[in-house]
């Protein structure tokens, strides 16, 4: 299934989603990121990161960790934890399009972040499939024929 057309109302759900997330779990940062590395939203501290980069590595090394599962026979592993000095980072899996990344302090348990992804995880899959349900088309600039970017904004 494609990536949904997400509107503004869509946006500002998930923007709430992931305020709520930070605000709740004190984490530092949070960000829904689609698997092929793009950022869709964040929320949190954005100034202290490049977040754009860290959505397409943190988006990698889900995928890759992915594929570890299937080598030992694993359907899926649905999270993935890094554990720094300073920093720590949760990759939650969202849905077949989606994952969620949480940037949060080591003084902080990853126990603790899990316990308040969990709804936020719930909530944004749940809009997710709400998107895709309203049947837009999705648009998907990757697909766009650069020869003719006027074919873009024509009516079908």
């Amino acid at each position: 299934m494609p990536f949904p057309q997400l509107n503004e109302e869509d946006m500002a759900y998930i923007d709430k989603v992931l305020g709520d997330l930070v605000k709740k779990s004190e984490a530092l940062l949070s960000m829904l990121v689609e698997k092929a590395g793009y950022l869709i939203q964040q929320y949190g501290n954005t100034e202290a990161l490049d977040t754009t980069t860290l959505a397409t590595l943190g988006s990698n090394a889900y995928n890759a960790t992915q594929f570890m599962a299937q080598l030992v026979n694993e359907h899926n592993f649905t999270s993935m934890y890094q554990q720094g000095d300073t920093y720590s980072t949760l990759i939650i899996n969202i849905d077949d399009n989606c994952i969620l990344v949480l940037v949060f302090g080591t003084d902080h348990t990853v126990g603790s972040m899990k316990y308040y992804a969990a709804p936020a995880v719930k909530s944004l899959a749940s809009r997710l499939e709400f998107a895709s349900a309203r049947g837009e088309t999705a648009l998907d600039l990757c697909d766009m024929d650069a020869a003719d970017v006027q074919a873009l904004f024509r009516r079908a």
